[in-house]
């Protein structure tokens, strides 16, 4: 019997060792989201404040692994933590999150309150959680990404403006060049072919800004002059995957993320270099699940 207590102490003793001084964080939660991890990258990134003053300004990025871990420090007004983002994908549009969190000045006194369920700190870690998951259930609640595999680009000649921006600032820009090239297009005697094209030339996924083309088919070249607004190009038949988004067109981006995990999944080598077409008019409203666009990923 001694020998057993002996063992049984030994065993408590080095798990409570382990848990208040080896295990990587205080506290931990897992959630899927359906969305692609890529997408939640970026969304993290994006945190600017934590805990209940929203203008509080008070996250520092630390480290990042791209689409796959975010790192973050938090500073309070006499402590700070650590916050430890990472995404597995699980398929093209569902991601397991899993967010470690750690004290810098008092993880032996949080591990300690966990262990007797009277920790200020879960409570408040938790509730920032849930708001945030809450959050983004909503987002992605608002479109659908249906992957078709692999396509086609079609041939497509067009006329449109070269823009730079950010990914995010994707949607005001196209809404600005739309104005101009509706009014000029008629104006200079340009038949618009099919539906609005969008793209991408160079998208640079450290800083997530892009350089892209947005315009409207056309028939020919020959009716078409140089301009100090728009440019005619063309877009030439090649091999892609292909993905079917609805939604509303500012997050038509979130199936480029979806085809990256595709491709990834199947060991197909891509272009970062979406190309979209969008088969509904904005201007015309109604339900934005019902609008459609054609989203290609160019494979290499």
């Amino acid at each position: 019997m001694k020998k057993a207590g002996i063992i049984m102490l030994t065993i408590f003793l080095g798990v409570a060792v382990w848990y208040l001084f080896v295990k990587q964080y205080d506290y931990q939660v897992s959630f899927k989201a359906s969305t692609a991890s890529g997408s939640l990258y970026y969304e993290v990134l994006a945190l600017k404040s934590w805990g209940v003053n929203k203008e509080n300004q008070n996250i520092t990025l630390l480290d990042t692994v791209l689409f796959r871990n975010v790192k973050q420090r938090v500073a309070q007004q006499n402590s700070s933590f650590i916050l430890d983002w990472n995404f597995k994908s699980i398929s093209d549009t569902i991601t397991k999150v899993t967010v470690g969190i750690v004290s810098e000045q008092k993880s032996i006194r949080n591990r300690l309150q966990v262990l007797t369920g009277s920790s200020d700190f879960v409570d408040l870690y938790k509730n920032q959680m849930i708001k945030f998951n809450n959050k983004l259930i909503d987002y992605t609640n608002s479109f659908k990404v249906h992957i078709n595999g692999e396509s086609v680009i079609p041939e497509v000649k067009y006329v449109s403006a070269f823009m730079k921006a950010k990914r995010s600032e994707k949607a005001s820009k196209m809404i600005m060049a739309n104005s101009d090239l509706y009014l000029d297009i008629p104006k200079n005697n340009i038949k618009q072919q099919g539906h609005p094209v969008i793209k991408v030339k160079y998208w640079d996924v450290k800083s997530d800004s892009i350089q892209f083309d947005f315009g409207f088919p056309v028939k020919n070249k020959d009716s078409v002059k140089t301009h100090s607004i728009f440019k005619y190009n063309e877009q030439v038949s090649q091999k892609a995957l292909k993905a079917t988004y609805y939604g509303n067109y500012k997050n038509s981006d979130q199936a480029w993320f979806a085809l990256i995990e595709y491709a990834k999944r199947n060991s197909i080598e891509v272009e970062k270099k979406p190309f979209e077409i969008f088969y509904n008019n904005p201007m015309q409203g109604g339900d934005e699940l019902q609008w459609k666009a054609e989203i290609f990923l160019p494979i290499k």
